[in-house]
């Protein structure tokens, strides 16, 4: 029997059947299709901002790629800037509660402010430029 010069295929076992494989799982490398919930990725991207060291590594250590990191880093810096910006005083609901005022140690008149997770509350007479550098630090957390 001849060989074609381009085979060269050498059968070592002492098969003499041929068997057909049932199933061929090929692994290339990470799997690709995962699913993250919004709450996970929002905790990635703020990590990759804390952590001093290149985007990268953050990106290694969840298992993700660089590029995915970084398309999260845009998509919610995109929704931030799309968000609704209040630069012009805003009026907000006063909520007055009578059990503060029949205590006798709230003598002192008080203004609560909240805005997001921030509370501030402010006793006693307050000037307008006290209660400016109180809405300017506000400003930053928004």
């Amino acid at each position: 029997m001849s060989q074609d010069r381009f085979d060269h295929r050498d059968d070592l076992s002492d098969v003499t059947k041929p068997v057909r494989p049932q199933r061929i799982e090929v692994i290339t490398g990470a799997e690709r299709r995962r699913r993250w919930s919004r709450d996970k990725k929002l905790a990635i991207v703020a990590e990759s901002f804390r952590f001093d060291g290149p985007v990268s590594e953050t990106a290694r250590r969840h298992g993700i790629s660089p590029p995915q990191l970084f398309g999260w880093r845009a998509q919610f810096r995109a929704e931030l800037e799309a968000a609704p910006r209040f630069d012009a005083p805003m009026f907000a609901p006063a909520i007055a509660d009578a059990s503060l005022a029949a205590e006798p140690s709230s003598t002192l008149p008080m203004i609560e402010i909240t805005f997001g997770p921030a509370v501030e509350r402010v006793r006693g007479p307050a000037d307008p430029k006290t209660l400016g550098l109180i809405l300017e630090a506000l400003k930053v957390l928004r």
